[in-house]
């Protein structure tokens, strides 16, 4: 107790015990209240005591303040240095040696109560406004502080004191401010951050986002306040943000809770997840300074249970409605392909917005799952590639539908231009987007190389359809001294290929090669028919030359229209000269080239090719045929040669 008694009330010559102490003359309580002169008198008694520093100094003896003095410090908001006079007052009470009757000693805790209870009411006030009291006034929140730092410090003087000898200690030690402050601190977060309205029919679309928004904005404006004026009010390491950081965690905690317990659904779901992971960690992380404060911010929110089921009714949601947004934009499309219009066009190409819908809707839902977890952007984005299979998947049957039902219509040939287009956007998409895996990418290039080579194929049929009653004429005893075949070929071939210049370019160079490839394939395929052979050299002279002059009439016409694929001509040219030869060794050296060049050619091609050379010796036709086997056993440079004579048409005719 003398440890206890020294630090409070000075050396024992000045001790407020001792016999010309005012006290023991006269205790405050008994003694009338001195008579003080307003508040310049009051200031002038309360300077005599040096400010309590808790730092193991004693302090300088003075007389006691009457007990309205001290209440009138309380009142003119000085409450550290009540506070210091409450503390030697409390000490003169419960002093063994201070009070001898039981009833003075009674009153006389009662006043210091009675005077604890009238400052902790004040000191409750200032912390439960220090937002406002922290702009306003921060020298008062500071005196404040240094108060619950004087009440700690005597806290733990009494305990040490009772640990160290059993002595007495008040009962209202310790005073548990660090707790108190907690709580009170707890009760003024709870009572600033706004209550969640009911859901109600005319609030209910936007009810969600009207929360979170009010929730946020004042979360925003009271972390500005804790960081900018809070904050220097307090010692360092009191980490009041930190403490402040657990009360609003606590609060916007049982504010969540209150909003799911609604039936919430996809894009509510999506707000709230988003105010977890995002918004709320990224206000809050300037009160947390930790390396995992943004994952154990939003852990301690909600229930893991919780947090599970709005994952999961999320991903549902995001899933629902990507499949529905993209039967839509499907059922949309193939409206357009029956209504009878010519479709879009686009930079001099057919265009549809069916890709950039379905692309939209497959980023979106990318994009919103990036902006919250990992875990879930990976969730997210796995349903988002299934659906975007499946709707590929329905595409390919639609289109298959409408081939079969509207085959007729005259907007067929544009419908299936624009649709190769449209593969073409999917396929751009599905090269530049590094988010989708191999495996999904592979799966879905597959699906539009079939869907692109079937409508190539129709192209093409509807292409060769027209041309088959002029292509019968083709390498027969008319054709040497008749023109119109080819001319015929050509004018319906230029105004279909301008038809066809609505596709894309990928896919109009693509439809160029197979449509040059394809009428050499039928100059080929009726020389394989042997419907025309030719006994003298004037004739097989003539046959070359005519075969070599339509070769470069439909050279010049792909390369007018932009084909990039001349070397597919080089096949006529080898057979003309075949053709127009006499000497064997000369055309052994030209099929060599031609073998050299189409190794797909086989002996049936060049026995077919020989058999119009009617004059040509049995003998001479087999030394040809002979080194055929040799040239084709001897290989060829596979990166270079082409095929031509494995074409489907060609192959029929064998």
């Amino acid at each position: 107790m003398k440890k206890l008694k020294a630090l409070l009330l000075g050396n024992c010559n000045r001790s407020l015990t001792d016999n010309n102490s005012p006290m023991k003359q006269n205790t405050v309580f008994s003694s009338p209240r001195t008579k003080l002169n307003g508040k310049n008198k009051l200031n002038a008694m309360d300077n005599n005591i040096d400010i309590l520093e808790i730092n193991g100094k004693l302090w300088h003896n003075t007389k006691l303040l009457p007990v309205e003095d001290i209440k009138e410090l309380i009142e003119q908001k000085r409450y550290l240095k009540a506070d210091q006079h409450l503390i030697k007052l409390e000490y003169q009470c419960y002093s063994s040696d201070s009070i001898e009757k039981d009833e003075d000693k009674l009153k006389m805790e009662q006043e210091v109560e009675s005077l604890y209870e009238h400052l902790d009411s004040a000191i409750t006030t200032v912390l439960k406004t220090s937002m406002s009291i922290s702009k306003e006034n921060p020298d008062l929140l500071k005196m404040v502080v240094q108060f619950r730092i004087q009440e700690e410090k005597m806290d733990q003087t009494y305990q040490e004191e009772a640990k160290r000898k059993s002595g007495r200690i008040p009962k209202a030690r310790p005073r548990g401010w660090k707790n108190k402050w907690l709580n009170i601190l707890q009760q003024s977060v709870d009572e600033r951050i706004s209550k969640i309205p009911n859901a109600s029919e005319d609030n209910k679309i936007n009810w969600v986002i009207q929360c979170l928004g009010q929730l946020l904005k004042e979360l925003k404006e009271d972390v500005d306040t804790i960081v900018n004026h809070v904050k220097p009010c307090y010692p360092e390491d009191y980490n009041i943000c930190k403490t402040y950081a657990d009360c609003y965690q606590k609060t916007i905690s049982s504010r969540l809770t209150v909003i799911t317990e609604n039936e919430l659904k996809g894009k509510d779901l999506y707000t709230l997840l988003r105010w977890i992971y995002v918004h709320y960690p990224g206000v809050m992380s300037t009160l947390t300074q930790t390396e995992d404060a943004d994952q154990k911010l939003w852990r301690d929110l909600l229930s893991q249970e919780m947090i599970n089921q709005m994952e999961n009714g999320y991903i549902s949601a995001v899933q629902t409605d990507a499949k529905a947004y993209m039967s839509k934009s499907l059922q949309m499309e193939e409206m357009n392909w029956i209504n009878g219009k010519e479709p879009l066009m686009f930079q001099d190409c057919y265009h549809s917005e069916l890709p950039i819908d379905i692309i939209q809707i497959f980023d979106g839902g990318a994009r919103e799952a990036s902006c919250l977890t990992p875990d879930l952007n990976n969730r997210v984005l796995g349903i988002m590639l299934d659906e975007m299979m499946c709707f590929l998947e329905s595409f390919q049957e639609s289109v298959k539908c409408f081939e079969k039902t509207y085959l007729d219509h005259e907007n067929f040939i544009s419908t299936m231009i624009l649709v190769n287009n449209i593969c073409e956007s999917f396929r751009e998409y599905l090269n530049k987007n590094g988010k989708i895996t191999n495996e999904v990418k592979e799966n879905a290039l597959s699906i539009l190389n079939k869907m692109e080579k079937n409508g190539k194929d129709v192209l093409q049929k509807s292409l060769f359809c027209e041309l088959k009653p002029y292509c019968k004429f083709l390498i027969t005893e008319k054709w040497v001294s008749h023109p119109e075949p080819i001319n015929n070929i050509l004018e319906i071939t230029q105004r279909q290929l301008i038809k066809f210049r609505k596709l894309k370019a990928q896919q109009f160079q693509g439809l160029l090669e197979e449509i040059h490839e394809q009428l050499i394939a039928e100059y080929i395929s009726r020389i394989m028919k042997r419907k025309l052979s030719c006994k003298t050299e004037d004739q097989q002279k003539a046959f070359a030359n005519q075969l070599e002059k339509e070769d470069h009439q439909l050279q010049e016409l792909f390369s007018v229209n932009g084909s990039r694929a001349v070397g597919l001509a080089t096949a006529l040219p080898y057979i003309s000269e075949i053709i127009r030869l006499q000497d064997v060794n000369a055309i052994k050296m030209e099929v060599g080239a031609l073998i050299q060049e189409f190794p797909d050619i086989r002996k049936q091609h060049v026995a077919a090719i020989l058999y119009i050379k009617k004059n040509m010796k049995k003998s001479d036709e087999k030394d040809i045929l002979h080194i055929i086997k040799e040239l084709l056993n001897y290989g060829t440079d596979s990166s270079t040669s082409k095929t031509l004579f494995s074409n489907a048409a060609v192959l029929k005719t064998l």
